[in-house]
C-alpha cells in the first residue's frame, strides 16, 4: 500500500530452510532429502540438575516426573512445558526427548512416542536406559523451527538423570 510497513511476528515458526542458513538442517543435497545433516550441531545450554528449570534461551519452563528409573525397564516422562512469553501452557510444542549417556551411547530404539496429554503436558515413553550411570535428557520444543529468531518457539531444556 503505497510502500507503507506492515508490521509482523517473525517467531510464530519460520521453517528452517534446506541450505542450513538459518540455523536449519542442511540434508547434504540438492533434492532435500533425508541424508544426515552436515550443519554444525546446536549450541546447547548445559543440562540441569532436579527435575525443573528454564530451557537454553528462557523462552519455557519445563519440568518433568517419570515412572521408576531403572536400567532396562520403560520409562515414561510426563514433561509440563510453560511458555514465558507469552505466559501460559505451550500447547501444540511437539516435545520430544534425546537420551544419551555420552555422546556415543543414545538410549536404545523403544518405540518412543509423544502424547499431548493436555495443554503444555507431554507424555514420553517408552524410554530404555540400557546401562548405569548419569543420562542426560534432552527435551525439544517446536524443533521443526528455526533457531535463528529470537522470538521462534524452538528450545530445548537438558536435565541430568541418574540411572542405578
Amino acid at each position: 500500500v503505497n510502500g507503507a510497513l506492515t508490521t509482523t511476528k517473525t517467531g510464530m515458526c519460520v521453517a528452517p530452510s534446506a541450505s542450513g542458513e538459518d540455523g536449519g538442517p542442511n540434508n547434504g543435497d540438492d533434492a532435500g532429502g533425508d541424508a544426515a545433516p552436515v550443519s554444525p550441531a546446536p549450541n546447547y545450554g548445559p543440562p540441569l540438575y532436579n527435575q525443573d528449570g528454564y530451557d537454553d534461551d528462557c523462552k519455557y519452563h519445563v519440568s518433568f516426573t517419570s515412572t521408576p528409573i531403572r536400567q532396562n525397564a520403560d520409562v515414561t516422562f510426563t514433561v509440563t512445558v510453560t511458555s514465558l512469553d507469552p505466559a501460559g501452557p505451550a500447547t501444540g510444542a511437539k516435545v520430544y526427548a534425546d537420551v544419551f549417556l555420552t555422546p556415543t551411547h543414545p538410549a536404545p530404539l523403544s518405540d518412543t512416542k509423544t502424547t499431548e496429554a493436555g495443554p503444555g503436558v507431554y507424555r514420553i515413553g517408552p524410554i530404555v536406559f540400557n546401562a548405569a550411570g548419569r543420562w542426560t535428557v534432552r527435551f525439544h520444543m517446536n524443533e521443526m523451527c528455526s533457531d535463528v529468531p529470537a522470538d521462534s518457539p524452538h528450545g530445548h531444556a537438558a536435565f541430568y538423570v541418574d540411572v542405578p
